[in-house]
């Protein structure tokens, strides 16, 4: 009898263990995340957009340790005047924006370029044509924000 419980508790055991979901990586392929369908997003507040659209589109793909994101604008100039919440990582996919810090510093990146916007940056936003970045927060600056 004992043979047979152990025997069971051992399938048991091992049934659970192959049942584990498959963990696979992620490719960041930029063309697929160029043509990649996002969701609208809420508007910016009042205030934020000093000029052009306020129309924007997100989408998550990835939630971990880090939120790894798409997001989309129209063209607008966005105001930063309250510090940046959050150390953000982006990668260009489509358009071009100029950053300028509170302080003047210009700095303008396109498709295919790299930059992080530390936490407490101010400053402007300025996304003169279409724009699609591919951002990476932590998860739990990411959430704080969503709050």
């Amino acid at each position: 009898m004992k043979k047979t419980y152990l025997l069971a508790v051992l399938l048991l055991a091992t049934s659970g263990i192959s049942a584990q979901t498959m963990i696979d990586v992620i490719a960041l392929d930029k063309e697929v995340m160029r043509q990649t369908e996002l969701e609208s997003i809420p508007p910016w507040p009042e205030g934020v957009v000093l000029s052009g659209a306020n129309e924007h589109w997100q989408k998550v793909l990835h939630k971990g340790n880090f939120v790894v994101a798409l997001y989309e604008s129209m063209p607008a100039l966005v105001d930063v005047s309250y510090p940046f919440p959050y150390d953000e990582f982006v990668t260009i996919l489509e358009g071009r924006v100029i950053l300028t810090s509170t302080e003047g510093e210009k700095q303008t990146y396109s498709v295919g370029d790299s930059f992080l916007v530390p936490k407490g940056w101010r400053g402007t936003w300025d996304m003169p044509e279409k724009f699609r970045e591919m951002i990476i927060i932590e998860t739990k600056a990411w959430d704080s924000e969503e709050e």
